[in-house]
């Protein structure tokens, strides 16, 4: 899966077999990695066919090196914390991925060693595309484990806390989340499907908008653009209650404010329904 790899099975062929060259992975191109990899593959079994002419010492020694490798690689335990069900997380970890760059610090691995598959379109496609990021960190078992407890520790502090804009947008409120999308992608981030991920179903849109807000560390400009989307909101839905309807200003009784109160109460209408209901009362009167 990497050069890590390559180099564990160097040290086993050295010790069990005959001298193999250890793999020269200087390029970071992924696409130049995985063929180099394939090559060190084939060379390595073209080696025990040469070695063994028996076909069970073959089979015996080939178990014995998958084995080994095995052994440094990333359990089911290990990953239990990316949880696919977890679909903030999954999105969160995989935009972290993909973009490589945080003000948040890893002692275990650099950022620009974790290489992401290309741009999934459903939720269990990117938590697999982040297992598959973790797995082929070219790096020991150790510091992956060390790495994913330090992603544990960022979600936990920095992340998972945040529930404002959880409690603004309404998952099931559709309208309100193409808005809210729209209005982001307009004011903050016109790359936004590209920073984060396309739209496949009308779900997407509020999954995107939590993870875009996850996404930025700065707490001030998280709480800038969250005040603006928030007042945004109020103003969209002030604008739609009243719809139709126009703004009077007239002087009257000082005792009229107490009276329309009192009616209001009474009747649990509000005072400018009242107000309309009499005027509308009158009307009518006048035109019979």
């Amino acid at each position: 899966m990497n050069s890590f790899e390559a180099d564990i099975a160097c040290d086993y062929l050295n010790k069990h077999i005959c001298s193999f060259d250890e793999m020269k992975t200087p390029s970071r191109r992924e696409n130049e990695i995985k063929e180099e990899l394939n090559n060190y593959e084939i060379d390595i079994n073209y080696l025990i066919r040469q070695e063994f002419t028996n076909d069970k010492d073959e089979k015996e020694i080939t178990k014995e090196l998958k084995k080994e490798i095995i052994s440094h690689r990333l359990s089911n335990e290990d990953l239990i914390w990316v949880d696919k069900n977890n679909i903030r997380l999954c999105n969160w970890l995989w935009c972290f991925f993909k973009k490589r760059r945080s003000s948040y610090s890893f002692n275990s691995i650099h950022l620009n060693d974790i290489h992401s598959d290309g741009n999934p379109h459903t939720n269990i496609e990117r938590y697999n595309s982040i297992i598959n990021s973790l797995n082929k960190l070219n790096t020991s078992k150790e510091k992956k484990i060390e790495f994913i407890n330090d992603l544990k520790e960022t979600w936990s502090d920095h992340i998972v806390k945040y529930i404002k804009i959880k409690s603004l947008i309404n998952e099931k409120n559709i309208i309100q989340t193409i808005w809210a999308y729209k209005y982001i992608e307009k004011t903050f981030n016109k790359r936004l499907n590209r920073d984060i991920f396309d739209v496949d179903n009308d779900g997407d849109y509020y999954h995107i908008i939590i993870c875009y807000f996850d996404s930025i560390e700065n707490s001030y400009e998280k709480n800038d653009k969250f005040t603006s989307l928030k007042n945004a909101w109020s103003q969209k839905k002030y604008r739609d209650d009243n719809n139709g309807k126009k703004s009077y200003n007239f002087n009257m009784s000082i005792d009229i404010t107490k009276k329309l109160d009192i009616l209001s109460i009474k009747s649990n209408r509000s005072k400018s329904y009242i107000i309309e209901e009499l005027i509308n009362s009158e009307y009518m009167k006048l035109k019979q």
